[in-house]
């Protein structure tokens, strides 16, 4: 095997070994400073009202299995952010950190505050909860001027917070393989670039040789 080719290998080599490196040194780095994140969820239950006659709360039931999938919308609105006032915390702030999951097939609501601070968190999920069970018994069909749509509280978010600790080393991996991928690409450019150049061309320390 020539210099040239030898010179040429450790070259590929060397682009990919440093960019895999350096993917996995930065998504490290990254992943150290993000803060450590606390998620509170509050399980919400919506049925008919147990005082509704049997034929009038299965059509009840049915409306509330067909709009299930639009009650997620209805937690980022005003009338529910608004119940997390007093945390300290702006509606648009709330907003991004929420999330509502609808079970298919069922009626429970599972909604999901996300938070650096274990107990303010806590506190939002909660409150959100309440605004949401607020609003759902607002906006559905109604009988003598109460509602005829129930939401129960199945769970309170202080007994479902989960901790999420960035994962340095999973990070770092993903971040090296990117790197990986980022070192063969540009390796096999620049290899492509110095075989279109041509075998006779030289390399910039033959270059600095040959005029001195």
């Amino acid at each position: 095997m020539s210099s040239r080719a030898k010179s040429s290998i450790a070259a590929f080599l060397a682009v990919v070994l440093g960019m895999t490196v350096l993917g996995a040194v930065v998504a490290g780095a990254a992943a150290a400073l993000r803060p450590q994140t606390y998620t509170s969820t509050a399980t919400l239950m919506v049925t008919p009202q147990r005082s509704l006659p049997s034929a009038e709360a299965q059509i009840v039931a049915q409306y509330i299995l067909g709009n299930m999938p639009t009650y997620d919308n209805l937690a980022t609105t005003s009338s529910v952010l608004r119940a997390a006032d007093g945390h300290g915390v702006s509606a648009d702030e709330i907003s991004r950190n929420v999330a509502v999951e609808v079970p298919a097939g069922s009626t429970l609501l599972k909604l999901a505050y996300t938070d650096t601070d274990r107990e303010r968190g806590t506190g939002i999920a909660d409150d959100l909860a309440k605004g949401l069970q607020e609003s759902i018994r607002t906006f559905s069909p109604n009988s003598n001027g109460s509602s005829q749509v129930d939401v129960a509280l199945v769970q309170e978010a202080g007994t479902a917070t989960t901790t999420n600790t960035p994962k340095i080393s999973r990070w770092a991996a993903l971040g090296g393989g990117a790197g990986l991928v980022v070192g063969l690409a540009l390796a096999q450019a620049v290899t492509a670039r110095r075989r279109a150049r041509g075998p006779w061309a030289a390399t910039p320390a033959e270059d600095g040789a040959a005029s001195s």
